[in-house]
């Protein structure tokens, strides 16, 4: 059998030509459990200051608004209820505080950083302006007396000339 050959599916897409970074935001409700129905660890940690997650039962979401935590009440022996609605509902406050707080940050880094390529970008221009010679910035001056003391007529008669061709061919 022949094997059929594939593209390759890249995986990340910044290093893609024309890829447009932005700031990537979460896309669950719920900042608790992220959606899964069991608490994140790191939340945990906050109110079960020991609680390693290879060793201890999963602490169940009870935020309100969030169902997720239902799927796991099957794994009787396996779970953790006594995270209430309010200690769900606080951590998911505390969470999305620290995302803001995230996106706030990665908004001021990228704004320094196109800050920094503008300003690049302006040094070079003024390099190149400033390392003109008398007689360059004279040119210049003579060109653009001369481009201004063209009359309308006259860009007509070039515009039907070069860009919109002649009417005999």
């Amino acid at each position: 059998m022949k094997l059929p050959e594939f593209s390759p599916e890249p995986v990340r897409h910044e290093d893609q030509p024309g890829y447009q970074k932005e700031i990537w935001q979460p896309s669950w409700k719920c900042f608790c459990c992220r959606d899964l129905g069991i608490v994140d660890p790191h939340l945990t940690r906050l109110v079960m200051p020991k609680y390693n997650s290879d060793r201890d039962r999963n602490p169940i979401c009870q935020a309100p608004g969030c169902n997720q935590g239902a799927n796991w009440l099957h794994l009787k022996g396996n779970i953790d209820m006594r995270l209430t609605a309010a200690i769900c509902q606080e951590l998911d406050r505390i969470e999305r505080g620290h995302w803001r707080e995230t996106t706030q940050q990665q908004f001021e880094k990228y704004k320094k950083q196109l800050d920094i390529a503008t300003n690049d970008i302006a040094q070079s221009r003024n390099l190149a302006v400033s390392n003109r010679t008398s007689s360059d910035d004279r040119e210049i001056q003579q060109r653009k007396a001369e481009i201004e003391a063209i009359v309308p007529e006259q860009w007509e008669a070039m515009n039907k000339e070069y860009l919109v061709g002649k009417k005999d061919e």
